[in-house]
């Protein structure tokens, strides 16, 4: 509920180690407390911190001190430079990451400022490209469905009927599949001691042939009314979709995060693996065979026409 002006205000406070254009809002040493590391946070690499309410050296910069954060429909970020006395704010209201745009901004104007050239510009990644797509190459089976993956030209290529498609990367062992018959999902593919034996889609499980492959665990007939396509008015999280897969409910949220449903009671499940979770799901109304709502930590989703 902020503006550009207003952020820029704040960074600008900021800068000035709590100095107002009228005057101090924090003291020398409230400030100092403010930007001191409690807790690191991040990617280890970039030795980044979280302090009082502010992320601090980020890129190992210990001058650094910024955060981000988001509504539904937009994101935005600060980003200030202690010793250079500059900083940036962004707002965004679509894709992208503010967080991105503000450390490249903070490092065309210290250029700048510097008299110094600019730096080269971020490079976006290709997402058909894949260093290790060898990892994933073989054969893979579910059912009568089967697809195979070869590397070319720093490409993951699936062979899928009479088509050639190459994946597009969307996280650590994640591939969009530029295919109809791959909507709705991501294809996931599973490690066993570092090597990949097999690929998830939504409810199918793909074996590869270098894998022997395990029997589909059994599971309770009554679980089949839970799958399904569920939406809320809730804007935070406006639908998700539950599979069965090898005995097995999965939650699948329009991120593409899975979490499986462990059974706790009749129609309640915890969501995730992890015994200290504390979010439950509960289907209810079952009628002609198939939930009509389900509670997932106390909002009420209800099912949809969609798949």
């Amino acid at each position: 509920a902020s503006t550009a002006s207003d952020l820029a205000a704040y960074v600008r406070m900021l800068i000035n180690r709590g100095q107002g254009p009228k005057g101090r809002l924090l003291s020398e040493d409230s400030f100092r407390l403010m930007i001191q590391p409690v807790i690191a946070c991040g990617d280890d690499d970039r030795g980044e911190h979280y302090a009082y309410g502010l992320e601090i050296g980020r890129g190992q910069d210990r001058s650094l001190i910024g955060h981000d954060g988001g509504m539904v429909g937009y994101f935005s970020a600060i980003l200030a430079d202690l010793e250079q006395s500059l900083g940036v704010a962004v707002l965004l209201n679509g894709p992208g990451e503010p967080s991105e745009v503000a450390e490249s901004v903070l490092r065309l104007v210290t250029a700048a400022a510097r008299g110094e050239a600019p730096p080269e510009p971020s490079v976006v990644a290709d997402p058909c490209r894949v260093q290790n797509a060898s990892d994933y190459e073989g054969s893979y089976r579910a059912g009568a469905r089967a697809f195979s993956l070869a590397a070319q030209g720093g490409q993951l290529v699936m062979d899928y009927g009479d088509e050639r498609i190459a994946l597009e990367r969307r996280g650590a062992d994640r591939f969009y599949v530029p295919h109809a018959d791959f909507d709705r999902f991501l294809l996931r593919f599973v490690r066993h001691e570092g090597v990949v034996t097999e690929a998830f889609h939504g409810g199918d499980r793909y074996v590869s042939d270098r894998c022997a492959g395990s029997a589909d665990l059994p599971c309770p007939v009554e679980w089949g009314a839970y799958t399904g396509h569920y939406r809320s008015h809730n804007p935070w999280y406006t639908n998700f979709r539950v599979v069965l897969r090898a005995g097995t409910l999965v939650l699948i949220d329009p991120q593409e995060d899975e979490r499986v449903l462990v059974p706790l009671s009749e129609g309640v499940f915890r969501v995730g693996e992890d015994e200290r979770s504390p979010e439950r799901i509960r289907f209810d109304t079952v009628i002609g065979g198939r939930a009509v709502r389900a509670n997932l930590s106390c909002c009420d989703f209800y099912r949809t026409f969609t798949p």
